[in-house]
């Protein structure tokens, strides 16, 4: 189908070369400049295959796979070939072929980033998210200051968090959740969703910093221009939430008085009961099921765990034993990771047995 060569993989994968422009410079070699040419006929077939015919469509296909299979047969140690012909199969759903090339450029140098990521999320499809544990882990290491890596990394321990109880320090996950969301908003000070699961994080465990949480939900007031009724209200009753936590019951009945979304109206009515003193039965503090984020204003998260449907439905296992095998073979650099107390990370790293 011509759908196939569309349907991107649910993560995004940040291969650092991802145009000719960027791969190479003046005095390319010759397998660099081949390599090129192979990312240019590929960024054709994603511009403009939608006008080609299914036919044209999967013969176009077909020959940047066998180019870059000649490519890599001619030159095996190339690291952005292994790179690039993965991105180019996990953007036409070819998970498993793509995951071959991920572990080989892994082998050729432990220290890229993407290449962790895609095992991470190949395992997290395939259920097994306390194996990806230590791939997503070193992605927000190999590339501190890429913010969608601490984003994901937070999003995966939320999603994953009761399967991630058999990891050491599993007790301390919130809070390394909660830096994560932080970093990423910091790393990015205009992307409102990085602000947005900051400050809900804040819900996510027993902390007494309401002040900094007040002011996280006001960044998202008043820093990110005109935005619908409904995210406004569901921003107010968040604060006014954290109000009655701080026992400031005026405050928070002031707040709650202004709202009129009628999707978060009965969230509304118990806080207004509980403000008054009346008991409205305990309300659960996590941040994404206490309260529904308005429908009318999804988060735009393509590339994310919790939103993602294609991750909260686990696929079929059809190569088992093949991933069982990668599991045994692998040779990982990732001994064991540790959470220190202010919720940053502990690695114990361990050369690649030959």
């Amino acid at each position: 189908m011509i759908s196939l060569f569309y349907r991107f993989y649910p993560f995004v994968l940040l291969v650092y070369c991802c145009s000719t422009t960027l791969l190479f410079g003046k005095g390319a070699s010759l397998s660099e400049l081949e390599l090129a040419k192979i990312v240019t006929r590929q960024e054709k077939l994603f511009k403009d295959g939608k006008n080609w015919t299914e036919t044209a469509l999967t013969t176009e296909a077909q020959e940047i796979v066998t180019r870059y299979e000649n490519f890599l047969l001619d030159n095996p140690s190339d690291l952005n070939g292994y790179l690039l012909f993965g991105k180019f199969l996990a953007q036409t759903g070819q998970a498993e072929g793509a995951l071959e090339l991920f572990l080989q450029a892994d082998r050729i140098n432990p220290n890229i980033a993407v290449t962790k990521q895609y095992i991470g999320n190949f395992l997290v499809e395939n259920g097994k998210p306390l194996e990806a544990f230590p791939f997503l882990l070193m992605t927000t290491r190999l590339a501190p200051t890429e913010p969608v890596y601490h984003y994901d990394l937070g999003n995966f321990i939320f999603l994953f968090k009761e399967q991630l109880e058999g990891i050491e320090d599993h007790n301390k996950l919130s809070i390394l959740m909660h830096e994560c969301f932080k970093e990423a908003a910091a790393l990015n000070p205009k992307n409102f969703d990085y602000h947005l699961r900051f400050a809900q994080s804040f819900f996510d465990f027993n902390n007494s910093m309401h002040n900094e949480a007040i002011a996280a939900w006001d960044v998202l007031l008043n820093e990110f221009g005109k935005r619908t009724k409904d995210e406004i209200d569901y921003i107010k009753i968040s604060k006014a939430r954290l109000l009655l936590d701080m026992n400031k019951k005026g405050d928070a009945l002031s707040i709650l008085k202004t709202i009129q979304s009628k999707v978060i109206q009965k969230e509304k009515n118990a806080l207004i009961k509980k403000a008054r003193g009346i008991d409205g039965g305990s309300s659960n503090k996590n941040s994404f099921n206490s309260l529904s984020y308005p429908s009318s204003s999804k988060l735009h998260l393509s590339y994310t765990f919790p939103l993602d449907p294609h991750i909260l439905r686990m696929k079929q296992v059809t190569l088992k034993l093949f991933q069982e095998n990668m599991l045994n073979d692998l040779k990982r650099d990732v001994t064991q990771a540790r959470i220190l107390e202010n919720g940053s990370l502990s690695l114990e790293l361990s050369s690649k047995q030959k």
